[in-house]
């Protein structure tokens, strides 16, 4: 099935066979949330209507819209703005408005082989252009084998600034990573009462970001370890590069290698022998001598006797692919 056929099925749904129903999100969904100037030319997709439909007839394409979410699928206006650059058709094919939130539903296709797949990522090379500043989200929702075709799910937040007609969106994308891959393994090389205080730190470490539950005096008092060069490969792109108590907290490094063409990332935790999961505290990310690897080093403050007995996870999502490059972009003027 392709984008066009689905914009057709549009046309014809009607809402005698859609129920209301939750949003149904795939878990463990990266999804990347920027600040931008959002969602002008959506009005635009609410003026144009959503004849009545014979299902049955456009099964399929009722199948792909009503997984992707039956709330969704309820209101769809179709847009159909197409751009095509090395051989992937980019359309952005339905959207809706809600309260403040603008959804978006967007196809890639490729139109010359097999380089869209299930696990493709548009990674972060995503920009949404409006006069406004907005918050938006993008993640891969569902993928057609049959026909190769990408459907992504893209969420934009008005926020004090409202769009009026005569306003513009521009939806541009200009990377997309292929043949991403999943592993959840037991990082069995560590043997967690084997270690250690740490003794050895990086020295002025180039941070380039943080995440969970931390503030500007953690990180700015945190020793990091000393990267081991040739540490321990857990998988294609993924090392293990130190391990170590410090100030009586466990640290976890990992490498993750090429990031801003591989987007390779994931994250280490502990499993009790009760099955319960512990997860870091904080994490801090810095580059490598050759501005291309990445440290992330987990923190978890928890007592020595609560993760005596516990055995070290990670979870990494690679790509060691090069990114498929290109120049996509659709605008939409608003309308009243």
């Amino acid at each position: 099935m392709t984008a066009e056929n689905l914009y057709e099925a549009i046309s014809e749904i009607s809402s005698q066979y859609i129920e209301e129903a939750d949003i149904r999100f795939v878990n463990k969904r990266k999804t990347w949330k920027r600040g931008l100037a959002a969602a002008a030319c959506l009005l635009l997709c609410f003026s144009l209507s959503v004849p009545a439909l014979a299902a049955a007839d456009n099964s399929i394409a009722y199948e792909l819209l009503y997984s992707v979410s039956p709330a969704f699928a309820q209101k769809l206006k179709p847009v159909r703005e197409i751009c095509e650059d090395n051989g992937i058709k980019m359309e952005v094919i339905a959207a809706k408005l809600e309260g403040d939130t603008v959804n978006i539903l967007m196809a890639m296709q490729d139109m010359t082989g097999n380089r869209i797949t299930a696990s493709s990522d548009l990674m972060d090379s995503y920009s949404i252009y409006t006069p406004y500043d907005q918050t938006a989200g993008c993640h891969l929702e569902k993928f057609d084998s049959e026909t190769g075709t990408a459907l992504w799910a893209i969420t934009i937040d008005q926020d004090e600034s409202k769009l009026k007609p005569g306003d513009k969106i521009t939806f541009s994308v200009s990377e997309i990573l292929s043949k991403k891959e999943h592993t959840e393994m037991a990082l069995e090389s560590i043997v967690i009462t084997d270690i250690r205080e740490a003794n050895n730190f990086a020295i002025d470490p180039q941070i380039r970001g943080c995440a969970g539950y931390y503030d500007e005096n953690d990180i700015e008092s945190t020793p990091l370890l000393f990267p081991d060069r040739t540490g321990y490969q857990l998988c294609d792109g993924v090392t293990l590069t130190g391990t170590g108590l410090v100030d009586g907290k466990l640290h976890i490094q990992v490498k993750y290698d090429d990031i801003l063409n591989t987007d390779n990332h994931g994250y280490a935790y502990l499993k009790s022998s009760s099955g319960e999961i512990i997860n870091y505290n904080y994490s801090v990310a810095f580059w490598a001598d050759n501005n291309a690897d990445s440290y992330e080093e987990y923190v978890f403050d928890i007592a020595f006797e609560e993760f005596a007995g516990c055995e070290v996870m990670g979870e990494f999502w690679t790509c060691n692919n090069a990114p498929i490059e290109g120049s996509w972009q659709v605008t939409f003027p608003i309308s009243q």
